[in-house]
């Protein structure tokens, strides 16, 4: 039994889940609810991210999922399993995970700190949020809903790219 292997495997598999599912809930579910909620919605998002540490979270799941990742395919396969069909998928569903860790750490992780400073400085006001506020937050939650859409395409690609790999 290769217990390097075993743990590796259980940090990619549970690490991804959380990861793969926090992309679909934001993409699907939280982003077009903020997006509804107007100045509220970076009131939650604000929440979210800063009470939370939601965004802290995936980052963690994101990383241990891309590092055991690597580290399994470079331990069974190296740059030889290259030439074959289970190591090109595998190394193709990596390729798809170091994309969406990039959009999550280039795009929607500053976009939604960029939201709940926003929806922290119109709570901190007490009145109704400017009318350039509200611009800027719509804006913002336009661009974050597009972020977490493609986010949630390119993990979505990585899962499907490691369920299948064993088969090709």
């Amino acid at each position: 039994m290769d217990i390097l292997a075993i743990i590796l495997r259980i940090i990619h598999i549970f690490s991804g889940v959380f990861w793969v599912g926090s992309a679909w809930i934001m993409a699907f579910f939280l982003g077009p609810a903020v997006q509804a909620l107007g100045a509220d919605g970076g009131k939650v998002m604000g929440y979210l991210m800063e009470k939370l540490r939601f965004s802290v979270y995936i980052t963690i799941a994101a990383i241990l999922t891309v590092l055991a990742g690597l580290a399994l395919y470079f331990l069974h396969y190296g740059i030889a399993g290259l030439s074959t069909p289970v190591g090109l998928a595998f190394a193709l569903g990596g390729v798809f995970g170091l994309i969406a860790l990039g959009i999550g750490g280039g795009m929607v992780g500053p976009l939604s700190g960029k939201m709940t400073r926003l929806g922290g400085e119109i709570a901190r006001a007490g009145k109704p949020p400017s009318p350039a506020q509200m611009a800027e937050m719509a804006a913002l939650q336009k661009r974050l809903g597009s972020a977490s859409l493609w986010n949630a395409i390119v993990t979505s690609l990585a899962l499907l790219l490691m369920a299948t790999a064993r088969y090709a």
